[in-house]
């Protein structure tokens, strides 16, 4: 974590889909539950609910490319969120008790044919909590994806097909440490069933590169109750200064199509979210398999607003294996 300034959670990048990620959710049902900050939770409870988002599979690359028949990439990556700027449905910012999140996280992808490459990504582990609460800890969400790669090589074009399964806590109250009695839920996974379609393009410039994509998540229910679908558009540029070292850089804003109509849907589930996110990123080859990133991640209202998120400044650094 770098600092307590910009900016909060799921992710990926460099020319293949690599990966990072964000997560989910806050439902506050409690009464003397953060003594420091009774004002702010005060107002959050007139909601009845506590929001809090993370990061979902933001630093997830999307390219053109697909990966070369039989050939495999995996990474493993550790993080720590540690945010108190959360900004409501209607975009004005509150400032809350810190919460912390530390993440650890597997990415892969292989080319089961030369123009279709499989991916999976599998939050291991998420250790949540608030500085009043215990820590609570689960897996995430799985997520599934097939690449189908249109074009040839020249200018990639690609379509895939993701699903997300609800293998997170949908339900992970985290005692506070004053009042014991008081609980808040801070689940590891959003309890639901989605679909991501996304369509990319590449295009290869010598040392440098360019891509481009457009998605849409049809989301699910969790209870009965129906989340809003989520569309997104995003750019990243990357370049190769010298043979070992990658460098990209990435924005992506997220949209909704209208405010969450459940408040337990809008605060604990992430419903109804909208972000743009900007990252910058590293990778560094130690041989021809092994290499090593570091992520930093931040974001803005430049082109979507903050809307029920957390947000701070996020640092991700993993370890990655192909051949």
């Amino acid at each position: 974590m770098i600092g307590k300034t910009v900016f909060l959670p799921k992710p990926e990048f460099i020319r293949s889909d690599r990966a990072t990620r964000f997560f989910i959710a806050v439902p506050c049902h409690c009464s003397n539950f953060n003594q420091p900050s009774i004002n702010v939770i005060q107002k959050l409870k007139k909601a009845f609910f506590f929001g809090l988002v993370f990061w979902p599979y933001f630093l997830m690359a999307q390219s053109g490319w697909t990966r070369s028949f039989k050939s495999w990439f995996v990474k493993v990556d550790a993080a720590h969120l540690a945010a108190d700027r959360y900004y409501n449905p209607n975009g004005e910012k509150v400032i809350t008790s810190t919460f912390r999140q530390t993440s650890f996280n597997l990415y892969g992808e292989y080319g089961f044919r030369p123009r279709l490459t499989f991916i999976v990504q599998a939050p291991l582990l998420r250790l949540n909590s608030f500085e009043t609460t215990d820590v609570v800890a689960g897996i995430g969400d799985l997520r599934l994806e097939a690449k189908y790669r249109l074009t040839g090589n020249q200018l990639p074009v690609a379509f895939s097909v993701a699903t997300e399964f609800p293998t997170g806590r949908a339900n992970a109250f985290a005692a506070n440490k004053t009042f014991p009695d008081d609980r808040i839920n801070l689940p590891t996974g959003d309890g639901e069933f989605n679909v991501w379609t996304t369509l990319a393009a590449s295009k290869s410039l010598g040392k440098a590169y360019v891509s481009a994509f457009t998605a849409y998540n049809f989301r699910g229910k969790y209870e009965g109750k129906k989340f809003r679908n989520l569309y997104q558009f995003g750019a990243e540029i990357g370049y190769n200064p010298w043979r070992p070292l990658w460098l990209n850089a990435k924005v992506r804003a997220q949209f909704s199509d209208g405010i969450s109509q459940y408040a337990e849907l809008g605060f604990v589930r992430g419903d109804g979210t909208t972000y743009t996110l900007a990252s910058v990123e590293a990778l560094y080859k130690i041989n021809p398999h092994w290499g090593v990133s570091a992520t930093f991640l931040s974001g803005g209202n430049w082109i979507a607003a903050f809307r029920n998120i957390y947000i701070a400044p996020f640092l991700s650094v993993g370890v990655v294996y192909e051949r």
